[in-house]
């Protein structure tokens, strides 16, 4: 055999062999990116029109069992909804809504866009954005005179821009909150033709109810191209993990005049404060995202303002259920959504984080 033919021979033998890593490799990626999907699954939102009567629901805790406790914006008095939702249990997917009651203090709505639940005193804890507190009710509507002691720098927000977000977490004796949007003292806010992020204060609370940690964090920006009709850009909710991480529900609102082509953009983000010091601007990490619209083909437009960390389903996965505010289900056309979105453990490294920087 020549000398020709033995190297055409180990041409041959070396593109097998590459072939095959080429091959390896590929299969390697391909498990990681089906693994990395199923790391986040998200389940078909719902409504129930016959069962959950219309409102402007902006906020959801987890009460245990089938029990949830939900806020409504603009209900004629200060307090909130007892609800039974139901979830497949292997899933995590809704079955069933069903509001039982209105459970109230009797006074004045305080525009209520937050509600947690603690499970040591057997209270919730709602936050107004009209008068920037977040007070304490017991379970039957009754406020009990607590309430958290809110830093003083949270005392000038925009308008109606304020408190939106508050989680609790029973493991970590840990309440977290921040407002919709900038505060005045802390520059601008996003619009539509401000292409800027949002810098919020990430403030947490200890079941003494005084102020401890506080961090920044800082949005996305605009996906909106255009400088023409309305775009609302903030935090509308959060939620706190057992494991001291944070979900944070970023979304935009993008309204235009005839409705057509007016969507919701959804994003969860996931924020560890146990990695970074107190004042440090929050690494995130995107955990998934969705869109909801009106166009000619769809009406599935849905403003999620309230999340909270449900049950875990049967091999152990945690459930996030999201409630959508519909405007009093406006002018017949929009609908009172529900979602879950089931997570499996998500212990990042520091570098998995990234900051958005301003």
């Amino acid at each position: 055999m020549d000398n020709c033919c033995c190297i055409k021979i180990k041409n041959s033998i070396f593109a097998a062999g590459m072939r095959r890593i080429v091959i390896y490799l590929g299969l390697l990626l391909m498990a990681s990116v089906q693994a990395t999907a199923q790391q986040v699954v998200q389940n078909k939102q719902r409504h129930f029109k016959k069962a959950v009567p219309a409102g402007n629901y902006s906020g959801v805790t987890w009460l245990g069992g089938d029990r949830y406790a939900v806020c409504n914006d603009k209900s004629a008095t200060a307090g909130f909804h007892l609800m039974t939702i139901r979830l497949d249990s292997i899933t995590g997917k809704i079955e069933d809504v069903r509001a039982d009651s209105f459970l109230t203090s009797g006074l004045p709505n305080r525009d209520e866009e937050g509600i947690c639940y603690v499970a040591p005193t057997n209270t919730l804890f709602l936050s107004g954005e009209s008068d920037g507190q977040i007070v304490e009710s017991a379970l039957d509507g009754r406020l009990t005179g607590r309430k958290l002691n809110i830093p003083d720098v949270f005392g000038v927000s925009h308008g109606n821009k304020g408190f939106e977000a508050l989680t609790y977490n029973a493991k970590t004796h840990r309440f977290w909150t921040t407002t919709e949007n900038t505060l005045k003292s802390d520059g601008e806010q996003p619009s539509i033709k401000k292409k800027m992020a949002n810098r919020l204060r990430l403030q947490s609370f200890g079941d003494d109810l005084q102020p401890k940690e506080q961090y920044w964090y800082v949005t996305d920006t605009s996906t909106v191209e255009s400088t023409k009709g309305k775009s609302t850009l903030g935090v509308s909710g959060l939620a706190a993990l057992d494991d001291g991480q944070v979900i944070v529900l970023e979304r935009e609102v993008r309204k235009k005049a005839k409705g057509i082509g007016s969507f919701v953009h959804v994003k969860l983000f996931v924020v560890n404060p146990q990695l970074q010091q107190p004042g440090d601007t929050l690494r995130k990490r995107l955990l998934t995202e969705f869109r909801t619209r009106i166009n000619l083909l769809k009406r599935s437009f849905a403003n999620y303002e309230g999340i909270c960390a449900g049950p875990r389903l049967a091999d152990g996965r945690q459930v996030l259920l999201l409630v959508a505010d519909s405007q009093n289900q406006y002018k017949g056309y929009l609908k009172d959504w529900f979602k879950t979105i089931v997570i499996s453990d998500i212990s990042f490294n520091p570098n998995d984080y990234a900051t958005n920087p301003l």
